[in-house]
């Protein structure tokens, strides 16, 4: 799930439990189709590093995402995730403070059981709330959508998201919209442990800007049913960042 204050994905992931069901997600980078089950309240920090270089000059940045997310019924949740973000340029300055704060509601449609597939809708709308001017936040109401789908392939499963980004009010020099996608393989090596890979691509929020197109790989480790930790790191193929690294915990009440 990674994905922070931007925006929406196309996923592909790899589990090895056969239908959908109303628990944790299996992915690390990409949103999936498996939600809370009703009147189940899952909680998780999930905090992402990203290296790259701006005009010359070394710069960090470091996100915190927390969501909180319930289960309406086991196929629809709703989720609010404030976020904390602080970057650093060498001889540019630097910043930390309150981020944008997401709003989510997913639903699922279709089960794999009955259909042949898995497939939910996720509408999303990422609030101002951090300082623009300090570059904590977007500045901008981006209302957005994604499509979720998966299905099983043996003993592995694959999810893929489709969906985008509007930019309501943008700044001269942004784009109206964004595009992402995503590829995410996951290997269970066994009941409480996989292994991910991605493949992401995003189009640029700048006008001139490099598009986002990245490698990424991480564990996802489940040691109880109500709790997971995982660990990932990712490098940018392109020149709009140079490597990224992700951690998360999470736990359902």
């Amino acid at each position: 799930m990674n994905s922070r204050s931007g925006l929406a994905i196309v996923a592909v992931l790899c589990v090895f439990t056969a239908a959908a069901s109303a628990e944790w997600e299996r992915t690390i980078f990409a949103w999936d189709t498996r939600l809370p089950a009703q009147g189940k309240f899952q909680a998780s920090l999930w905090g992402d590093y990203y290296a790259a270089e701006v005009a010359g000059a070394d710069s960090t940045s470091l996100d915190g995402v927390l969501y909180l997310a319930y289960g309406i019924a086991d196929n629809w949740s709703a989720c609010v995730a404030p976020s904390f973000s602080s970057w650093d340029v060498d001889r540019g300055g630097s910043e930390s403070g309150i981020s944008d704060t997401l709003l989510m509601s997913t639903y699922r449609f279709m089960e794999e059981k009955d259909s042949g597939a898995d497939v939910a809708v996720l509408g999303r709308v990422s609030l101002p709330t951090g300082d623009d001017d300090k570059g904590l936040g977007s500045g901008n109401v981006e209302p957005g959508f994604l499509v979720l789908a998966s299905k099983t392939l043996g003993p592995i499963a694959a999810v893929a998201n489709a969906g985008a980004t509007a930019i309501l009010d943008a700044d001269d020099g942004e784009e109206d919209f964004i595009l992402r996608g995503c590829i995410e393989g996951i290997c269970p090596l066994n009941e409480q442990l996989s292994l991910n890979a991605l493949l992401s691509a995003q189009t640029a929020r700048v006008d001139g800007a490099d598009d986002d197109v990245a490698l990424g790989f991480g564990t996802r480790f489940t040691p109880v049913e109500q709790f997971f930790v995982l660990g990932a790191g990712n490098v940018c193929l392109t020149d709009a960042y140079d490597w990224g690294a992700t951690l998360a915990a999470g736990y359902e009440f």
